[in-house]
């Protein structure tokens, strides 16, 4: 008996995702609503507010982006495409200006992706000597903010 559930419910599961499926088939838009084939953006913007510049090294463990440099108020972005196995995309940056060193995952698919609390698909942060600061889409403010360590502030 408990089989025959747990069979209608994948049955329904599967009839869902396909009637899901052809209803945006159905839309035209000027957009891919096709969530696999999406392209993420990230923003970095040096914003440490007394003149440093910032070299950032960002990297997935399948792309490494190489050393970039940033001068006040300047910005640098990269794009990518989440991978389809959620909760598996991290780009790491390690971040150096005078006197310090920091690392931050700047995309963290746990934290970040479509499927997330408060997602992103264009992550625009700065950077400040307390840490990055992420743009809020629905306040439109930076105050999606972290510590080094990644804690919430």
């Amino acid at each position: 008996m408990k089989m025959t559930n747990i069979l209608k419910t994948q049955v329904h599961v599967v009839v869902i995702s396909l009637l899901i499926q052809i209803a945006f088939s159905q839309v035209k838009t000027d957009f891919d609503v096709n969530w696999s084939t999406i392209k993420t953006m990230v923003r970095i913007t040096n914003r440490l507010g007394d003149g440093s510049t910032l070299n950032l090294h960002c990297k997935s463990s399948d792309d490494d982006l190489g050393l970039k440099i940033l001068a006040p108020n300047s910005s640098w972005s990269f794009k990518f495409r989440p991978t389809i196995i959620v909760g598996s995309t991290i780009f790491s940056c390690h971040f150096t200006w005078p006197g310090q060193s920091k690392r931050f995952n700047i995309y963290d698919d746990d934290r970040d992706g479509v499927r997330r609390g408060i997602p992103c698909i264009y992550c625009i942060w700065d950077i400040t000597k307390d840490g990055p600061c992420r743009f809020n889409e629905s306040d439109h403010a930076f105050d999606i903010c972290y510590d080094w360590n990644g804690n919430p502030r």
